[in-house]
């Protein structure tokens, strides 16, 4: 086996394509580290025509045909004890989900009351989103990059301006939030 599956299978975050959202350049970006690919099957020829190797697809319950090992099976409803299922029996890292802002607002609520263990990045049309566990975030910006905390309990900003609507990174280096709950939601912007 060579390295690059190694890297493939234990490191990179694999990548659920519920809905592009005019998000192909970011998608570009990220299928260059070769991540496992689930996409929605109305999406197929799509990312034939693109030549994009497809590992798997997002299956409805009642869409059901033979699954691979791959193949994330789920009942809308309850997408939030699929996913965690489906992450944990691939011991995935992080994950990128490319989808509409419903999904990812649906998630965070659901999300709210159980062990998110790992960091989830959202695509939606709406922007980009960061979904991460604990009750603090810390990361690198550079100095004017805005963003919005969606938590309503923040406890605690460092290197952040707020403005009307939303934040600004005062300088450039490493922002932190910290919140009262288990999950923070930002959009970076």
């Amino acid at each position: 086996m060579s390295s690059h599956h190694i890297i493939r299978d234990e490191q990179e975050p694999p990548v659920l394509i519920f809905q592009l959202n005019d998000n192909w350049e970011a998608l570009s970006e990220i299928l260059g580290w070769f991540p496992i690919l689930i996409i929605a099957p109305s999406l197929k020829e799509t990312f034939e025509l693109k030549q994009t190797k497809i590992d798997g697809f997002l299956h409805k319950d009642e869409e059901l045909a033979k699954p691979n090992k791959h193949d994330l099976i789920y009942d809308y409803s309850h997408l939030h004890n699929d996913l965690l299922r489906w992450i944990e029996e691939r011991n995935c890292t992080a994950i990128n989900i490319f989808c509409d802002f419903n999904i990812t607002n649906n998630l965070f609520n659901q999300f709210k009351d159980r062990d998110l263990s790992i960091p989830i990045i959202f695509f939606t049309e709406k922007g980009k989103y960061i979904m991460k566990p604990n009750s603090s975030f810390k990361k690198w910006y550079p100095e004017g990059f805005k963003m919005d905390i969606i938590n309503d309990d923040i406890k605690r900003t460092e290197n952040l301006i707020e403005l009307e609507n939303g934040f600004q990174v005062e300088k450039e280096g490493f922002v932190k939030v910290e919140i009262e709950g288990n999950l923070i939601l930002l959009k970076e912007r």
